[in-house]
């Protein structure tokens, strides 16, 4: 300030001396005097004039954004001195040069006294200033009012903002606190409850029956109370006399396999039994899940990469938690795979047949199954008799008499707002067991033709790329953003016959053709890969076209498409490529890092097949595809859907809803669609 306000008197003196007007001596410099060039004109607009010229080191009592005003003074000032208006002005150039000298001895110690004062004293710096209106006059006055207005003004700014600085600061603390304590509604209500999807909930317990100290299935309960104390981490160290040694924890990787037909999906749900509350128990009486995080997910940073439904199965399921290294104190750490490998049989111990462990891997602190999964691979197994022709159908299910017919047209219209599945379920008491079992015996001899496979292959193919799949899904518009996914690739594999269960009489029963599909992805909707299953067949079989196909992809077109079985979907793979990729990328910085691997999970082609991908071929191939073939046998499901789809809803398969009856129909997305099966 006090540098340009000295400009400002050489600015003065160079038009003195060179005779040129203040407004031209002011162009020579734009860059230094920019802004009080405004000042001057502010001043010259609104007629402000300054009884003195002001001294070099002369503050302003004003705030910095209006000391302007005051510059301005002092080029009008200036100028009335260099054309002679002001009776000072005899020896103008003199009185400019000395001015800064002169006053500033007057000055300065007023000048040191509000600056060390501070911003609490600025009051008193207005009463000095008013203390002399005998010099200044009332133009003097007006000026000090206007400042006390500017300062008024700009003191209730500050208060506005620094209110509203404190509200948004207790607005984020109290947000904070929502989030960090879940289900804690008060701080003097004591712990924070657990999950009322966890067995540690008592109403769980009590509900299914479940004691989660007891053994989970026939073992002893002197086990038990070992791995209880386990848990506590001081088991091993009292057993040997020493001082209590804390288990370490660790980010672990965890590869599930499961069966999901006793199941109510994998997702942790109140009063359902389900996957993540059945690993959880195994867990915990493992000890790898302590009694004080038992019950809560998030203590323990859990995180599951896919969320099957209800019925749908699982090879490659991979989770993360942050879990207590059991045999830390057994196995040496330089042993890592053998502490993991024992701590994968101990789990195993303690679920049910239908769920097994299939390996354990360290991985990194920040490691989330969710959000590092690059993709996924699901697998889905047709029975080679829905393929077979509407008029095959019929024969199996002999409808070839005309009363029968009626019937079947009776049974049509009364379902004629409902999925396949859902008229499955309505005629299942009218279908005779025993028509049934014929359809199956005339049905399960059905094979594939070479034609066929191509065709299914090509349909297949058209779902692959970006398309908006909001007519394979429910509760999703079109204009919704989430409805658009990417489809790396889908096609069928080679047709694969399963042997037949054997009854209890001992006779054994015919084997089935099955045609494996794999689609991979980004992720999925809800029903998507079962609607697209159907849409698939349908084209295989000659009755849907490549043209209604494309057009369901359209934005603007509704359109009612069929949703397949739920027994045939599994949960095949889980790609981690982008965090193996960064951790061979960065391996060296950290020196040796065995303790954390790439997660190999995915077979590799040319490449000799890793342990626990071998482990997820057998649990596939012993446990899932019988388990699917042998659930069809007994219920019969997908027999129910050949019917209603070439029977009942024959003609009623991708049909578009009109446009008028689109406003009505967006407000229930169950009614355009129909209310399918859950995944």
């Amino acid at each position: 300030q006090y540098r340009n306000e000295g400009a400002i008197h050489r600015t003065a003196d160079i038009a003195s001396i060179r005779g040129m007007s203040l407004s031209r001596a002011l162009l020579s410099v734009p860059s230094r005097l920019s802004s009080y060039s405004r000042g001057l004109l502010f001043c010259q607009h609104q007629q402000v004039h300054s009884s003195r010229l002001f001294p070099r080191n002369y503050r302003s009592p004003l705030p910095a954004q209006y000391n302007t005003i005051f510059h301005g003074s002092l080029f009008v000032k200036a100028k009335s001195i260099m054309t002679g208006d002001n009776d000072d002005s005899a020896g103008s150039t003199q009185n400019v040069a000395s001015t800064p000298s002169r006053a500033g001895a007057d000055t300065s110690e007023d000048s040191k006294k509000q600056h060390s004062n501070g911003k609490d004293n600025k009051d008193d710096g207005q009463e000095k200033s008013e203390s002399k209106p005998a010099q200044n006059g009332p133009k003097n006055n007006a000026k000090q009012r206007k400042a006390a207005r500017w300062r008024q003004m700009n003191k209730q700014k500050k208060d506005k903002k620094r209110q509203k600085i404190e509200q948004e600061h207790e607005s984020y603390k109290k947000k904070k606190n929502r989030s960090n304590h879940w289900g804690k509604k008060d701080p003097d209500e004591g712990p924070v409850p657990p999950h009322v999807g966890s067995f540690a909930d008592e109403t769980m317990q009590k509900l299914f029956n479940v004691d989660i100290d007891g053994p989970s299935k026939g073992g002893e309960k002197d086990k038990d109370a070992t791995i209880t104390d386990a848990s506590d981490g001081t088991a091993d160290a009292k057993a040997d006399g020493t001082a209590d040694a804390k288990i370490p924890k660790r980010k672990l990787g965890l590869l599930v396999s499961f069966l999901g037909s006793n199941y109510a999906g994998f997702q942790i749900n109140s009063e359902k039994r389900t996957l993540q509350a059945e690993i959880e128990l195994g867990l915990y009486r493992a000890g790898i899940i302590s009694k004080m995080n038992f019950g809560h997910p998030k203590k323990y940073s859990w995180s599951n990469s896919a969320r099957t439904d209800k019925g749908v199965h699982a090879a490659a399921q991979v989770c993360s938690l942050k879990g207590e290294m059991i045999f830390h104190n057994d196995i040496d750490e330089s042993k890592m795979k053998e502490q993991l490998d024992a701590m994968r049989e101990r789990v195993n111990e303690f679920l049910p047949e239908d769920i097994r462990v299939l390996d354990f891997e360290r991985v990194t602190r920040m490691f989330c199954a969710r959000t590092n999964r690059d993709k996924v691979r699901y697998q889905y197994m047709v029975p080679s008799y829905m393929l077979c022709s509407e008029e095959e159908v019929r024969k199996a299910f002999s409808l070839a008499e005309k009363e029968e017919e009626k019937d079947i047209k009776a049974k049509s219209d009364e379902t004629n707002n409902m999925t396949p599945m859902e008229a499955a379920k309505i005629i299942e008491e009218e279908i005779d067991p025993e028509a049934l079992a014929k359809a199956r015996e005339s049905l399960i001899n059905y094979r594939v033709t070479s034609e066929q496979m191509e065709r299914f292959k090509s349909g297949l193919k058209l779902f692959e790329g970006t398309h908006s799949f909001h007519n394979y899904t429910r509760r999703i518009g079109a204009d919704n953003a989430s409805a658009t996914r990417y489809i790396l690739s889908f096609a069928p594999l080679d047709p694969i016959f399963v042997p037949g269960k054997v009854n209890d009489d001992g006779t054994k029963q015919p084997e089935s053709q099955w045609i494996p599909l794999q689609v991979v992805g980004q992720s999925f909707l809800l029903n998507q890969i079962r609607k697209m299953v159907s849409a698939a067949v349908d084209f295989a079989r000659g009755v849907a076209s490549e043209e209604q196909i494309e057009e369901s992809f359209s934005k603007q077109c509704r359109m009612k498409i069929n949703v397949a079985p739920a027994q045939g979907l599994f949960l095949d793979r889980s790609y981690f490529e982008l965090y193996n990729k960064h951790k061979i990328k960065n391996g060296h910085k950290h020196g040796d890092s065995r303790d954390r691997e790439t997660l190999d999970w995915v077979e590799v082609e040319g490449e000799e097949m890793p342990a626990a991908v071998r482990r997820i071929e057998e649990f596939k191939n012993d446990k899932i595809i019988p388990h699917i073939v042998q659930e069809e046998a007994a219920e019969g499901n997908f027999l129910k859907y050949v019917y209603a789809q070439n029977v009942l809803h024959k003609d009623k398969i991708y049909s578009l809803i009109d446009e008028v009856d689109k406003s009505n129909n967006n407000a229930n997305e169950d009614d355009i669609e129909g209310a399918a099966g859950e995944d």
